[in-house]
């Protein structure tokens, strides 16, 4: 405890002044507490008017009053009780202490009564010391209440009473502060580990992903292309362990901040489904996206945290299923003109969870029955940030399961509509007809409730099926229809592609896995990737392309250059400075390098650079400042954008950039997408080259 701990650093002085005012009132006697050095904390109560108007009066009657007040506390405190004493008026006063951690901080004083007859010549001595009229001063004096010796015990005891309780309160209020100073502290400290901890696995894993996103680029063989993209993956999962622990403490320390915006729902959870794709590979399961077609075109609401729970229930489902299926259900009823409920589920043909284990799965850190399968990876905290993202956002997350046969995870959540009208429409549907052929019988049954719910005829036709013949019947029966043929294609052989190559007018739709090296055939052959959907077929049948892009994640993000851009790229470590500048490599733009603040700033004195990306945490000048003297004292570079490259991925950081004059941030490790796609974003216009329509 602080040794110049206040008596109102403890007990609010209104609590004081009512158990006080309460004491005077029941006895009769006058009353005061003061602070530990004697000085009044409270307003006096039941004060006779000798003490009230001629004794503290005076200065010096107020200094000897003050004096007595922090002798009697004294007193008191080395007695351990209450104590009665004369003040030096004379008048019988008592005072007991207010005690927190063997110190007094206050001491609750009452009296001023008599037990016998006043010696009239003293105070009249008195008076004069201290300055007062002796004649009124013995007035006053004789107009104080006399009470017995038995009433002066009943009123030392009633204070000591109270004097302990407000100890008490003391205590309690000092414990509670202390408390929350530990846990603040703890908060602290916590924050700090996490802040630390974030970049200094983010720098080097920035070096481990973008060092073999670039060897990837490179003539490899086939062995150590799958080894250095497994590196990849790990460094990815390792970084994904690394925002599971950050957003817990987020969410636990209440940082984590909900940011709606507007957004396509149909989009994000195409989106989500390829990312759930990437973690199929090798796996006997097929990932079905089922889609309400009348789902809003546009709804608002935090997509982004909206996507991390889609993916987390989807790598939980991943990650415990062997055989089967994965499936996406989206769906959504209305709860009034301007609201809809967004009902999602993810389903799986897993392993499943035991009744005793369900009702643990949402707890932190915990995995249901972890121990029996090892191999595993996470941190056990994505259902239970689920859980908790989703109670921000006001929806609500629960859980069924057989076990050994899989498991069903929903959530429901409100989203305010800004668009009404139908994600997905066929333009015709009653002059279209589509045939399937799947040797999977998810992929069938997904692809026969996608036609359904557009309205559009359907018919399935066995793996072994005579295509030529049942293609010929349909015709025949149907003349005026278009006629759509979905393909898997493992199914595909010589015969089929001159069948389709024959029939200009059937379009025909080869639907490969999200990994193959499909190559096109006939111009009336399409190709659609898993997982199929009712968006795939929507564009297939209205417009007669796949709405994906043939070209490789590469391909798809570099699709411009910049060859008249000039870059500096400020970054001390020089593993994280080549790599950044081999992302950049393929945009052709002039890229330098500076591997420190003061290295950057002779390097615009000489130059003029289109674009800054700034390393925020370096040696002697940090991003931060660097950039302040580039903003100040450099008028020529007031508007050339710098983009802040951070391994701090906590909550708050991208407002602190954007506050110090930066335009935007990326996080290490730096994703060639994100890095792509701010470079382009924030580069003139005029310098950016399209290689094809975005």
């Amino acid at each position: 405890m602080e040794s110049d701990a206040r008596l109102t650093d403890y007990i609010d002085k209104s609590i004081l002044q009512t158990m006080q005012d309460t004491f005077s009132d029941m006895t009769g006697f006058a009353a005061l507490i003061t602070d530990a050095d004697g000085t009044p904390v409270t307003e006096g109560s039941g004060f006779c008017r000798f003490c009230n108007e001629l004794s503290r009066k005076s200065p010096l009657g107020k200094q000897l009053c003050e004096y007595s007040d922090k002798n009697g506390g004294a007193n008191a405190l080395m007695a351990g009780k209450t104590v009665c004493y004369k003040c030096h008026a004379g008048l019988v006063e008592f005072a007991s202490p207010i005690i927190l951690n063997g110190e007094m901080i206050g001491c609750f004083v009452g009296g001023q009564m008599l037990t016998e007859e006043p010696d009239e010549k003293r105070s009249r001595s008195h008076a004069l010391q201290i300055g007062a009229n002796p004649d009124e001063y013995v007035a006053a004096l004789n107009e104080v209440k006399t009470c017995s010796e038995d009433k002066l015990e009943k009123a030392m005891e009633f204070l000591g009473c109270l004097s302990g309780f407000l100890s008490e309160m003391a205590r309690s209020r000092y414990n509670n502060d202390e408390a929350n100073a530990r846990l603040q502290h703890a908060a602290r400290m916590k924050s700090d580990f996490l802040a630390n901890m974030s970049h200094e696995i983010r720098t080097p894993m920035n070096a481990v992903i973008g060092m073999a996103e670039m060897a990837l680029r490179e003539n490899l063989s086939d062995s150590a292309r799958r080894y250095i993209s497994q590196i990849k993956s790990s460094g990815r999962a390792l970084l994904t362990i690394i925002d599971d622990i950050l957003d817990f403490s987020r969410i636990e320390s209440g940082r984590m901040n909900i940011s709606p915006v507007e957004y396509d729902p149909i989009s994000l959870f195409n989106d989500v489904a390829g990312v759930t794709m990437t973690r199929l590979i090798d796996r006997n399961v097929e990932l079905i996206l089922n889609l309400n077609v009348d789902m809003p075109r546009l709804l608002c609401g935090d997509c982004v945290r909206i996507r991390q729970v889609l993916i987390n229930l989807a790598n939980n489902a991943v990650k415990f299923t062997d055989s089967g299926q994965v499936r996406f259900v989206v769906d959504f009823s209305r709860i009034d003109d301007e609201y809809i409920m967004l009902n999602v589920s993810v389903e799986d043909t897993g392993i499943g969870i035991k009744p005793e284990h369900l009702e643990k799965i949402f707890e932190s850190f915990s995995q249901a029955e972890s121990g029996r399968n090892r191999s595993s990876d996470g941190t056990g905290l994505g259902l239970a940030i689920s859980k908790q993202l989703l109670n921000l956002m006001n929806g609500k997350l629960s859980a069924e399961s057989e076990y050994k046969r899989g498991s069903v995870f929903s959530f429901k959540l409100p989203q305010k509509v800004v668009e009404a009208a139908p994600a997905m429409r066929v333009n015709d549907p009653d002059k279209a007809l589509v045939i399937g052929m799947f040797g999977n019988e998810y992929v069938a049954d997904g692809f026969t409730w996608d036609a359904a719910k557009l309205g559009v005829p359907v018919m399935n036709l066995d793996p072994d099926a005579d295509l030529e013949l049942a293609i010929d019947t349909v015709k025949k029966r149907n003349p005026d229809r278009n006629l759509f043929v979905f393909i898997d294609q493992d199914l595909f052989d010589k015969e089929k592609l001159e069948f389709i190559e024959k029939n200009p007018d059937l379009t025909a739709v080869m639907v490969s896995g999200f990994f193959s090296d499909a190559e096109s055939g006939p111009a009336n052959l399409l190709i659609a990737r898993k997982p199929l959907s009712a968006m795939s077929l929507t564009m297939i049948i209205n417009h007669g392309n796949t709405g994906y892009d043939d070209a490789s994640e590469k391909a798809e993000v570099m699709s411009y250059t910049a060859p008249d851009a000039k870059v500096l790229i400020v970054e001390d470590n020089p593993v994280n400075l080549q790599v950044t500048k081999g992302l950049l490599e393929p945009l052709e733009m002039d890229v330098q390098t500076a591997s420190s603040g003061k290295e950057a700033i002779r390097k615009i004195e000489e130059d003029h650079y289109d674009l800054i990306l700034m390393d925020h945490m370096m040696p002697e000048m940090d991003g931060v400042e660097t950039t302040r003297i580039i903003r100040r004292m450099y008028p020529d570079y007031a508007d050339v954008p710098i983009i802040a490259l951070t391994a701090n991925a906590v909550n708050g950081v991208k407002d602190v950039f954007l506050g110090e004059g930066m335009n935007d941030f990326l996080a290490k490790p730096v994703d060639l997408r994100n890095l792509a796609t701010v470079v382009k974003k924030w580069l003139p216009e005029e310098k950016v080259v399209r290689d094809y329509d975005d």
